[in-house]
């Protein structure tokens, strides 16, 4: 008995070391909302003491059906739309042959997270004290579905 408790103590201070506090987190998803729709994100978090300093987030739409991405293009442009004059939070979408490209550029060490929360009241989720903790942002990804992986 005691000596699985010192094999367990031994467990957990060694795990406690295995994410670096600065790498990088990345996490990746795929969905199919509708036939001939594909959805794919990766979301790249650079991290420095365990707060995110940078985001960036590359969502792609493809479909051959070129009204697709019409309207996705149109949804996303409006959900960024208000983001759009915030300096450090930059979007840019792309359309190339069936495939729409959102690019989105958050430097959360220099933009201002007060003026991201009065925007968002879902960015309040992730924004404690003006700072993104990454493993309550890698709980958030895993909980929506995505696979994330450390990178030291």
């Amino acid at each position: 008995m005691r000596l699985r408790f010192i094999i367990v103590f031994i467990a957990l201070i060694l795990c406690t070391g295995c994410q670096p506090e600065s790498g990088t987190l990345v996490c990746t998803m795929s969905s199919y909302p509708a036939e001939g729709i594909t959805l794919r994100s990766i979301y790249t978090a650079k991290y420095k003491n365990n707060v995110v300093t940078k985001l960036k987030t590359v969502e792609k739409v493809i479909s051959v059906n070129k009204e697709n991405l019409e309207v996705y293009q149109e949804k996303i442009e409006q959900l960024y739309s208000e983001y759009q004059d915030i300096p450090y939070y930059d979007n840019q979408i792309d359309v190339e042959n069936d495939t729409l490209i959102a690019t989105t550029v958050i430097q959360y060490d220099k933009v201002d997270t007060e003026k991201l929360i009065e925007i968002g009241s879902g960015n309040a989720s992730v924004i404690k004290d003006g700072k993104v903790d990454v493993n309550n942002l890698a709980d958030l990804y895993r909980q929506n579905g995505c696979n994330c992986s450390w990178e030291g």
